[in-house]
């Protein structure tokens, strides 16, 4: 590649490139953007089956190839691009497959994913943190933001007997950054859920 059209093009070469990337991180979340931007036709935060289909005819198209997808294409290239298993692309899943391949650095750790037996405790306590999540998130976007969240945490202070809790901005600055698992400042309910269970664990309770 050309690096003098790719700098005229209004990209900017990495000054350090750690695995082969060309971009800056920053770029990278552009480029997810405008790919969001071009296939969510719905505007609701997701890339459907029937928007990850025109995904690969149109980059076909643009090797100059015809190419219509079978429901079996589809279906492998959303297992590629859905990297928490939540059955659904996000926005986040977008920048993170365009950073894995286009930036000097590595994208973040997928989430750990909630063990599949848990203790009846365990159990309980993430049916409740469901519950108060889908309540907060009204957009059902499957994320909060640092607006949603002092609801939540009202929420879940009232689940313990305290319905007098005003968060402040630090308390809801402090606790994204230590539930946010990816560093994109949006909570995703898994992330709300591991929270959920450090806590537990934290507390000697057995989640098994």
């Amino acid at each position: 590649m050309d690096s003098t059209k790719l700098r005229n093009s209004g990209y900017q070469i990495s000054d350090r490139v750690q695995f082969g990337g060309v971009f800056e991180p920053e770029k990278c979340k552009q480029i997810a953007k405008q790919v969001m931007d071009l296939y969510d036709s719905n505007k609701d935060g997701f890339i459907e089956q029937n928007e990850i289909a025109m995904m690969l005819s149109d980059a076909y198209r643009a090797m100059n190839k015809g190419f219509n997808p079978t429901s079996q294409d589809v279906s492998n290239c959303q297992s590629i691009l859905d990297r928490k298993s939540t059955g659904r692309v996000h926005s986040e899943d977008i920048e993170q497959l365009v950073q894995k391949y286009f930036s000097g650095q590595p994208p973040a750790q997928p989430v750990k994913r909630v063990p599949e037996k848990l203790s009846r405790i365990a159990q309980e306590r993430l049916e409740v943190a469901r519950r108060i999540f889908k309540v907060v998130d009204k957009d059902g976007s499957g994320f909060l933001t640092e607006e949603e969240v002092p609801e939540l945490l009202k929420e879940t202070y009232k689940h313990m007997g305290m319905n007098d809790y005003q968060p402040t901005k630090e308390d809801v600055v402090i606790w994204i950054q230590m539930t946010d698992s990816d560093g994109d400042g949006k909570v995703t309910l898994e992330d709300y859920e591991q929270l959920v269970l450090d806590s537990l664990r934290k507390q000697g309770i057995s989640l098994e």
